[in-house]
């Protein structure tokens, strides 16, 4: 009798582990969510700001460091990567003298892996539209979130 108790015991303990496992993975990626929504708010307010900036500085749009020093965006954003929780920002500005004119192109990186990662995001100057990519840095040809 005492040698089925034992393996039902093991059976019990593998479950538990099982359980606390997907609990884990469960938190870890409602985490990586709550940190999208961090970046998509922090996209919209780039958006605003580009635009902003855009009419004060004859149609050309800013870095992060141009668009903080402005006073568009806070000290967050005060890098040439600027970062809001796990997550990196990056603005690549054309000047009205580029051909096709003034444009900008931003994406939002996780900085992590694994399943805190969260899904990758890009805005333009074209749109208010952000595309997402679960596995890559987004592109204009990603889907719209």
């Amino acid at each position: 009798m005492f040698r089925f108790e034992i393996p039902a015991m093991v059976v019990l303990i593998c479950l538990a582990l099982l359980s606390c496992q997907t609990y884990s993975t469960g938190l870890q990626q409602s985490v990586a969510r709550a940190d999208e929504t961090t970046a998509i708010a922090a996209l919209h307010a780039i958006a605003v700001a580009e635009q902003t900036y855009s009419l004060s500085n004859g149609g050309n749009f800013g870095t992060l460091e141009q668009l903080s020093n402005a006073g568009y965006l806070d000290v967050r954003f005060n890098a040439a990567n600027g970062g809001v929780k796990d997550y990196s920002l990056t603005i690549n500005p054309k000047t009205q003298l580029a051909e096709g004119g003034a444009s900008f192109t931003c994406n939002a990186d996780p900085t992590n892996s694994g399943p805190q990662a969260g899904r990758h995001f890009y805005i333009d100057s074209t749109s208010q539209a952000i595309h997402v990519n679960p596995t890559q840095p987004a592109t204009v040809s990603d889907p719209v979130y």
